[in-house]
C-alpha cells in the first residue's frame, strides 16, 4: 500500500511538471495530463521511478533545442528565432508489430502535437493493401473498379519479390492506371489531421502519381525531388484525397511504399513505420530504407524492437548487439544531425511463462546506448521488469496471444515513452512558460 501511495504522489509530480512547462498539454489541457498520470499510477506494478531517459552522451540535445524553438514560436516569441530557425521537428520511428498496430506511437505523436504543434499526420503505410492490419486513424484504399490486382512485399520477407522502401512495406498494382484514396479518420480529440501536401514514396520507375487538377497546386507535373519521392502540393486542405497513377514512358511499373501527409504548419511531424515480426536484422538488411530515411530529414530517430528477437530459441546478447548496430550505424551515417533513441520492449510470454530474454534484450540495448552514445528508455523496467508479464495479463492488458497488448496496454507504454522523453526535455534547460 505504501508503494502504491508513493506512485500516486509521483504521478501528481509528473502532472505538475508537464503543466508547468506551459503550452497545450496533451488531449485537453491540465486535466488530461493529470488523468494520464493517474491512469499510469493506477497500475501499482508500473515502476514510475524507472521511467527515465538514459542519455550518457547528451545525444538528444539537438532534438531538444529544436523543440525549444517550437516553444518560442508557440509563445509568440518567434522573433527570437534565428533567421534559419527550424519551424518543424521531424521524428522517424521504426519498429515491429507493436508499432504497426498504431496505438503506441499514436499516443506519443498526439501528445507531442498537442504540446509542440501539429505539422501533419506524417507517414501512412498501405498495410491493408498488403493484406495486413492498419492503424485506425487513417485509411488507404484502392478505388473499386479503378485498380489492378495488388501484390506486396514486407521487410521481413526473406527474398521479397518487390523492392523495399522507407516504410518496410511495398505494394504494386498489376496495371499502371489506378485510383487510390487516402483518408485521415477522426479519433475523438481536437487534433486536426487534414493535409495540403502529400509526399509519395515509391519505386524508381513507379507510374506517375497525381492529384485531381482541381486540387493540384502544381503548374505541370508533380515535384519529383528524389527518384523515390514525388511531392504533391494541394490548393486546399482536405481530409481525403484520391490520387491517380498512369504510365509515362519508362515510368510504368514499380511499388508504392507510403504517403506522408503534411499541413505546412509549425510543429512536430511524426512518421511511425512498424512491420509485424520485424527485427533489427530485417530493417538493417535494407539499404534503400536507410537511403530514403534522409529525405524525411529526421531530427530524432526512434527504434522500438527486440520483442521478436527475445522470442527466438537461441537468443544471444552479442549477436543481438551486432544486429542493432547493423541498422543504427548506417542510419546515423545517413542522418548525421539526427538524435537516436532506443526503447526496450515490455515483457511478453513464451510457452506460458514470462520470457526471461526480455531482460537480456533491455540490458543489451542499454549497453549499446552506452557504447555508441545514443539515448535509451527502458520500457521493460518501467512496465515492471522481471515477471511483469504476469501482472499485465492479470490486469487484462495483454492480448489472447500473450505477446501483444490491449489498447489500454499500449496506451500505458506510449505514455511511459512520452513522459520519459518530455521530462528529459524539461530537465534539459530553460523551457518556455
Amino acid at each position: 500500500m505504501l508503494k502504491y501511495i508513493t506512485y500516486m504522489i509521483m504521478a501528481a509530480a509528473v502532472a505538475f511538471s508537464s503543466c508547468g512547462a506551459g503550452g497545450q498539454p496533451s488531449q485537453g489541457g491540465e486535466a488530461a495530463v493529470q488523468s494520464d498520470s493517474l491512469f499510469i499510477a493506477s497500475y501499482p506494478f508500473v515502476d514510475i521511478p524507472a521511467d527515465t531517459l538514459f542519455d550518457p552522451a547528451d545525444n538528444l540535445a539537438p532534438f531538444y533545442a529544436k523543440l525549444r524553438q517550437l516553444d518560442s514560436i508557440r509563445t509568440a516569441a518567434a522573433d527570437s528565432l534565428p533567421a534559419d530557425g527550424s519551424r518543424r521537428v521531424n521524428i522517424v520511428h521504426f519498429g515491429d508489430s507493436h508499432i504497426q498496430g498504431g496505438v503506441l506511437p499514436d499516443v506519443i505523436m498526439r501528445h507531442l502535437h498537442a504540446r509542440f504543434g501539429n505539422a501533419g499526420r506524417g507517414m501512412i503505410v498501405p498495410h491493408k493493401l498488403s493484406g495486413s492490419n492498419e492503424p485506425r486513424d487513417y485509411a488507404i484504399r484502392a478505388v473499386p473498379g479503378k485498380c489492378g490486382a495488388w501484390s506486396s512485399a514486407r521487410v521481413v520477407n526473406g527474398r521479397p519479390e518487390l523492392p523495399i522502401g522507407i516504410s518496410g512495406v511495398s505494394v504494386q498494382s498489376s496495371t499502371a492506371d489506378n485510383r487510390i484514396l487516402l483518408c485521415t479518420l477522426p479519433m475523438g480529440d481536437s487534433l486536426d489531421y487534414s493535409f495540403n501536401k502529400v509526399r509519395v514514396f515509391h519505386g524508381k520507375y513507379a507510374p506517375i502519381i497525381e492529384a485531381d487538377d482541381s486540387l493540384s497546386a502544381g503548374l505541370g507535373a508533380p515535384d519529383i525531388i528524389y527518384d523515390f519521392n514525388t511531392d504533391i502540393d494541394l490548393v486546399a486542405t482536405v481530409d481525403s484525397l484520391e490520387l491517380r497513377t498512369y504510365a509515362d514512358g519508362k515510368f510504368a511499373k514499380g511499388p508504392v511504399y507510403g504517403f506522408s501527409l503534411e499541413n505546412g504548419r509549425d510543429g512536430v511531424l511524426y512518421h511511425a513505420m512498424g512491420v509485424n515480426s520485424a527485427c533489427y536484422l530485417h530493417w538493417g538488411k535494407q539499404q534503400e530504407v536507410v537511403r530514403q530515411s534522409a529525405a524525411l530529414e529526421p531530427d530524432l530517430i526512434i527504434l522500438s524492437m527486440g520483442s521478436n528477437e527475445a522470442s527466438g530459441n537461441n537468443f544471444n546478447d552479442d549477436v543481438f548487439y551486432r544486429e542493432i548496430d547493423r541498422f543504427v550505424a548506417p542510419l546515423r551515417e545517413a542522418n548525421p544531425e539526427a538524435s537516436v533513441l532506443l526503447t526496450a520492449p515490455a515483457q511478453a510470454f513464451k510457452k506460458g511463462s514470462p520470457n526471461a530474454n526480455f531482460e537480456r534484450v533491455s540490458r543489451t540495448l542499454k549497453r549499446y546506448a552506452q557504447d555508441k552514445g545514443v539515448a535509451f528508455i527502458d520500457v521493460y523496467a518501467a512496465t515492471g521488469g522481471a515477471g511483469s508479464a504476469e501482472h499485465w495479463a492479470k490486469h487484462d492488458l495483454m492480448g489472447r496471444d500473450r505477446i501483444h497488448y490491449t489498447e489500454e496496454g499500449y496506451r500505458i507504454q506510449g505514455l511511459l515513452i512520452y513522459n520519459a522523453l518530455y521530462n528529459g526535455y524539461i530537465g534539459h534547460g530553460p523551457t518556455a512558460q
